[in-house]
């Protein structure tokens, strides 16, 4: 067992406790949630007794040990002993560690202790290492801020769009880090030991050969397109058709000035009217002025009715609107027509076919004449259908 010494160490880098240091004690060290374990890890995933680690003669060796979700080391799970170095992240269950090698600060193996020497060049000043740590965590820092600063300046810039702004935003943020993460592994690994050093393929901390890395530019571009371009068509699809299926759609404001129509003590205001992909939609208010409850359903009974005597019905699906309307009581609402009006509309009549009422007090039907409209653009008329 090594003696006193630098230890590694891993910095946790997801989770609750991300940030956090977990020093390596030298010897056998077992990893997992059991509370008897020297490194305990109480996070999902993680078994009780996880993995067992081995920190001597300035080697530390993970292994597994017969985990239900396995031990994983830069992205491939281990099934033999594996020698960990410099920057390599190791994950149990959901907790990801990056693993920080102290032993080139002149924390390595004691005189006589019968360690293996490292050849290779002199080992980097701890001072190096830890301005290369503060660095690098400042520049996590800083670009989580910029992302949230930049999502939130989107948002404010167009609100209509935030369900898309806020996951490509997170994205980018995702890439930077985890592209900070490997260069500076890569700065930071120490170099290979030479072919007589290194062990046998069946002795303790022989490692497979490294798989392939795929270019940097080739990695980004195809997580931009899966990840990215599929998430917005995703998103796209799903926000067609949530305001398809609901009515919600975004429009254009036609109306040139509110008309309001009285009869018999019922009032209705029209506040609004707007053209989307798929339909018409009118905002009024109605105030019953009269002794008795009201109402005004809209299944044929809210009628829109256009210059050429175009008429259509109103969608109680699709309306946001409550019929019952107290004596003395207001409602505001909107109703949903289920089709467009005509390019050239700039006259529109609305009209309840008949009001219910709970007494005698009050219109049979109101119609609100002369709504005046602005005519639809060629930009408007050419909304996706």
């Amino acid at each position: 067992m090594d003696g006193p010494g630098a230890r590694n160490e891993f910095i946790v880098v997801s989770g609750e406790a991300a940030g956090s240091r977990i020093a390596i004690p030298h010897g056998n060290v077992t990893i997992g949630s059991d509370d008897a374990s020297r490194i305990r890890l109480p996070v999902s995933g993680v078994s009780r007794r996880h993995a067992l680690l081995t920190s001597a003669n300035g080697r530390t060796i993970l292994a597994d040990q017969q985990s239900r979700n396995g031990s994983w080391v830069n992205g491939h799970r281990i099934s033999s002993p594996t020698e960990l170095t410099d920057g390599d992240l190791v994950e149990f269950g959901q907790v990801g560690l990056r693993f920080i090698d102290r032993t080139a600060d002149g924390g390595g193996a004691p005189h006589g202790s019968g360690g293996t020497k490292r050849t290779g060049p002199a080992p980097q000043p701890s001072g190096g290492r830890l301005g290369t740590a503060l660095l690098y965590a400042a520049g996590i820092n800083v670009v989580g801020i910029l992302g949230n600063s930049l999502a939130a300046f989107l948002t404010e810039l167009t609100p209509t769009l935030t369900w898309f702004i806020a996951p490509f935003v997170g994205l980018l943020v995702a890439l930077v880090i985890e592209t900070l993460g490997h260069y500076r592994k890569g700065q930071g690994a120490p170099p290979r030991p030479p072919a007589g050093d290194e062990p046998g393929p069946d002795q303790p901390g022989s490692r497979r050969a490294p798989a392939p890395r795929r270019p940097l530019a080739a990695t980004v571009l195809l997580t931009l397109l899966l990840l990215g371009g599929g998430g917005w068509l995703v998103a796209a699809g799903v926000s067609y058709a949530v305001g398809y299926f609901s009515g919600n759609e975004d429009g254009v404001e036609r109306l040139e000035s509110q008309v309001v129509a009285e009869a018999q003590g019922v009032t209705v205001t029209v506040l609004g009217v707007q053209s989307t992909a798929h339909f018409t939609r009118v905002e009024i208010l109605v105030n019953n002025g009269t002794s008795n409850s009201i109402s005004l359903p809209l299944f044929q009974n809210a009628l829109l009715t256009g210059p050429d005597g175009t008429t259509f019905d109103a969608s109680a699906f699709r309306s946001n609107w409550q019929p019952q309307i107290p004596a003395g009581g207001q409602r505001r609402g909107t109703l949903n027509f289920e089709n467009q009006l005509p390019d050239g509309s700039t006259r529109v009549t609305l009209s309840f076919a008949t009001v219910f009422l709970q007494g005698f007090d009050g219109p049979r039907s109101i119609t609100v004449p002369n709504i005046p409209l602005e005519p639809l653009d060629a930009e408007v008329s050419a909304l996706p259908a």
